[in-house]
């Protein structure tokens, strides 16, 4: 239609590009943040968490009150990246409506904990989708495992909860983690 000289179809084609280079720019900034750089985890976290709920029908509630916001660390990058991909694990696979995010310390020790009211995942499932060749959950687990930490998932009911803590190399003020997710 463009070629036959439709100034609909150009107009379409033309809001279909401006659409595309903000979905990109928006996928960039998810995969390497800026703010990350800039103003830290708990900033990047915050953004992630609005971009989700700008881009979906999700609901997201974020507690990082015991995060300090000036706190930098060597497990940022790893904590941002398993964010990311849990909480797009949430948006395509899991259904849910809600999830609830909680990023905090306890001494020397980074906390991040995402919960879903979704379909929630079976130990099975969870083997199955690696052996399909869906890894993003086995790489998460491989990189906090290689920065000391530990990841557990695990089914609840209504949907699935990713906790990951990983040792930090220095104090993080001696603020406590409390989860308060709904039962």
């Amino acid at each position: 239609e463009v070629r036959s000289g439709s100034i609909v179809a150009v107009d379409r084609v033309d809001s279909s590009l401006a659409e595309t280079s903000h979905l990109l720019r928006d996928v960039v900034r998810e995969l390497h943040p800026e703010v990350l750089a800039r103003a830290g985890l708990k900033s990047a976290i915050t953004q992630l968490a609005d971009s989700v709920v700008t881009r979906t029908e999700l609901a997201v509630d974020l507690e990082s009150r015991t995060w300090p916001d000036a706190l930098r660390t060597g497990a940022d990058h790893v904590l941002y990246g398993a964010a990311r991909e849990i909480l797009a694990n949430a948006i395509k696979h899991a259904h849910a409506h809600n999830v609830c995010i909680e990023l905090g310390t306890r001494p020397e020790l980074a906390l991040l904990r995402i919960a879903d009211d979704g379909v929630g995942i079976s130990p099975e499932s969870l083997s199955r989708s690696v052996e399909n060749g869906h890894i993003g959950l086995a790489s998460i687990r491989a990189k906090v495992i290689a920065s000391g930490g530990h990841l557990d998932v695990r089914a609840n009911f209504p949907g699935t909860e990713v906790t990951i803590s990983i040792p930090l190399r220095q104090s993080a003020g001696g603020a406590e983690f409390a989860p308060k997710f709904p039962n």
